[in-house]
């Protein structure tokens, strides 16, 4: 069967008509003529699977990475139309959702579309000849895998640094290693290695050979881990555990398993736009609710009179206090525990300004209910995820205006997308 490609819709299947019925398929650019296959006939549309690109677009480029239909399948189209079609997306979701015209956000670019990302995840399998390869799942796929020699999304170090490791692992030959997790410092230029081990066997023997090659490799360290039957925990191996980052002036740690945004260069601009936002309400209360290690708290925190900042996980809290203590910043209150724990009794000292930054699930519903019960001033919401960011502006419009939409392209040649929504009320 053929279709023409009519357009990507988020995150990534493209959509195109045959016969007045909407097919969905995994490959092809928007005005593309392609042979598809078709795997699920459904009542109001097909699921298929492209074999062939029959006519293709003049903004159709090769690919650098050999394995990037695993994780950035957007390699395939010129910049110029990956931005288009994350910001055609966003429109579409919001119009769609909110049921009101939205017409497409303003995109900044990354400042650089290859080598950002500053982490990198690689399973560790083994093939029948005994040799080590560092692999991701197949797309849509959990038990087969494709191999990786190098990856163009990360700098050229760490392609040198990964190949480094699995001839560690394969001479060893350290069969107990699962997974294998690289972060980088763009300001400093050292790694942090991280390894999951399915025993504890190995771990010791790993840690000096891995030493051996410290300086050679700019490692700032290594950690290893086993799963206890409830959760991984980081042993250090030597070196650090933890890398240093600068940037908008302000310095931040971050350990192995932090949570920490992938490009730097980027988020610069993203915190321009949040202070240039928050400016009309210097001298108020910020609440941070999904701080982290103080990504966001810590550069407001200049121009605040207090930070209320708001998290629950133990690692990362350890990192955050070690954050305000690097910066300076004595006008940070840490809230151990979630959005919601804390939510009432923050939001009763009156905050101008909250920022909330969750992961891919988007709000906590309670969350949304309170800052809908209780409006601030100003809500800046910096979200990854444009459907669940959909669904929580839908409920929060009911006390808040949209005043703007602005869309970062965080992860070049992906289907990711990060947007921020400016949310006032009582203006």
């Amino acid at each position: 069967m053929r279709i023409r490609v009519d357009k990507i819709v988020y995150p990534g299947r493209r959509l195109g008509l045959a016969g007045g019925k909407v097919v969905f398929t995994d490959a092809g650019l928007p005005g593309e003529t392609v042979e598809v296959e078709v795997v699920r006939d459904r009542r109001s549309y097909a699921e298929a699977r492209t074999v062939a690109v029959v006519e293709p677009s003049p903004r159709r480029v090769a690919p650098r990475c050999g394995h990037y239909l695993a994780c950035s399948p957007y390699q395939d189209m010129d910049d110029g139309l990956e931005l288009e079609v994350k910001r055609g997306q966003v429109a579409e979701i919001m119009g769609r959702e909110l049921r009101r015209p939205c017409g497409p956000p303003p995109v900044t670019a990354s400042p650089e579309s290859w080598g950002y990302r500053n982490r990198i995840r690689l399973r560790v399998r083994w093939s029948e000849a005994g040799r080590a390869e560092l692999v991701y799942h197949e797309p849509g796929e959990r038990a087969s895998f494709v191999p990786v020699d190098r990856c163009y999304l990360v700098p050229e170090r760490v392609n040198g640094l990964l190949a480094r490791l699995r001839e560690t692992i394969e001479a060893g030959p350290f069969r107990s290693v699962e997974a294998i997790e690289v972060r980088t410092s763009r300001t400093r230029g050292d790694s942090l290695v991280a390894l999951d081990l399915a025993s504890e066997a190995e771990k010791a023997a790993l840690g000096e050979a891995l030493a051996g090659a410290r300086k050679e490799l700019a490692l700032a360290g290594a950690v290893a881990s086993v799963f206890d039957g409830k959760r991984r925990r980081d042993e250090r191996l030597f070196g650090r555990d933890f890398l240093e980052e600068t940037v908008g002036g302000r310095t931040f740690r971050a350990g192995a398993r932090s949570f920490f945004q992938a490009n730097v260069g980027i988020l610069e601009r993203v915190f321009d736009d949040v202070a240039a936002a928050a400016a009309a309400r210097a001298g108020e209360t910020v609440a941070d609710l999904y701080c982290g290690v103080g990504t966001f708290g810590i550069p407001l925190a200049a121009r605040a009179r207090e930070v209320f900042g708001v998290e629950p996980d133990p690692g990362n809290i350890g990192f955050l206090k070690r954050n305000l203590a690097l910066n300076g910043v004595g006008n940070f209150a840490v809230c151990e525990g979630t959005a919601e724990e804390w939510l009432e009794e923050i939001l009763g000292r009156g905050p101008g300004v909250v920022v909330a930054d969750p992961p891919r699930r988007g709000l906590a519903p309670a969350v949304v209910a309170g800052l809908v019960a209780a409006p601030v001033p100003l809500l800046l919401y910096l979200s990854c995820n444009p459907a669940t960011l959909a669904r929580d502006l839908k409920a929060l419009l009911g006390a808040y205006e949209l005043e703007a939409l602005r869309v970062y392209d965080f992860f070049p040649h992906t289907p990711h997308i990060e947007t921020l929504a400016i949310l006032k009320w009582g203006t």
